[in-house]
């Protein structure tokens, strides 16, 4: 079995995962689930059911108190619109998702997160795109946009929701299948593919284990997803001194003062780590802050 995860694709989520990390991009509560728990409000598909949606998003995330306005738009026309667009917008074909910058500052010092009305017929790409507009707002109001090109900035926008404990939400919409005369079609409605954004949610996970419980976040991904969550879950476990530089050496991980290890003799263990437990990475960080313990004390 190949590794999932190149080496490049890897380097550059652990890379920006650090970017991310010296901003302060952290969970505030559990992981969100697509579920009642965290979504008791009942949907009807309206503009202001999209806003309830958003705002509880928003409290979820610790984001709540910034002066954040949802507008829809008309992905073809660019026109503000206060309803969904007409004309079967559950079929595969109007999956759109809306370009440009999802964000934009206002002179009164909040922010406009923009959303396709395409994107609000679809519950997997809306919480996706709305997740993603709350990583934008993060990356603003942290001063990082400025330093990203503009295709970077979505990619990382993505990543940042994931890292604000959205990363379910995010993978659901790099993997959203739909059924046509052709069969499944498996369509990406994020800026991180499905192998990103699934290595950043584990990566998210690993880092918070106390918000995060792996069997819950397995059963709430959508079949791309779950397929290759536990691989996921075995390379970050394979890399745990990496993920623990992540947040306790930030800058030498963006310079890319690291190496990865293959996940691949984790899978076995994986498995077994849900039935029995997943056992602990060797992490030489750590070892080396026992051994000179140890030194100590003799």
């Amino acid at each position: 079995m190949s590794d999932l995860f190149g080496d490049e694709l890897a380097r550059w989520v652990f890379q920006r995962a650090a970017t991310l990390a010296r901003a302060a991009a952290e969970p505030v509560g559990p992981f969100v689930l697509p579920n009642g728990r965290f979504f008791p409000d009942r949907f009807d598909g309206t503009p202001e059911a999209v806003g309830r949606l958003f705002d509880r998003m928003r409290h979820h995330v610790g984001l709540d108190s910034l002066e954040v306005e949802l507008v829809l738009v008309d992905a073809d026309t660019k026109n503000v619109t206060s309803a969904c667009s007409s004309g079967g917008c559950s079929t595969s074909a109007k999956l759109a998702v809306l370009s440009g910058d999802r964000v934009v500052s206002t002179a009164e010092g909040g922010y406009v997160a923009k959303l396709a009305t395409s994107e609000a017929s679809h519950p997997n790409v809306l919480t996706a795109a709305l997740s993603r507009a709350l990583g934008d707002v993060f990356l603003l109001e942290a001063d990082v946009a400025r330093r990203l090109a503009p295709i970077e900035r979505a990619k990382v926008a993505d990543l940042a929701a994931t890292m604000l404990g959205l990363g379910v939400l995010v993978a659901n919409g790099a993997g959203v299948e739909t059924k046509g005369c052709g069969g499944v079609k498996v369509h990406q409605t994020t800026a991180l593919s499905l192998h990103e954004a699934v290595l950043g949610l584990a990566i998210a996970a690993t880092r918070h284990p106390e918000r995060a419980r792996e069997r819950e976040l397995a059963a709430s991904l959508d079949p791309p997803a779950r397929a290759i969550f536990d691989a996921a879950m075995a390379y970050a476990a394979a890399n745990a001194d990496v993920v623990r530089r992540v947040g306790d050496a930030p800058d030498a991980i963006e310079r890319g003062d690291f190496v990865l290890r293959s996940g691949q003799s984790w899978i076995g263990a994986s498995i077994l780590g849900r039935l029995f437990g997943r056992p602990k990475a060797n992490d030489p960080v750590a070892e080396l802050e026992r051994e000179l313990s140890r030194i100590a004390r003799s």
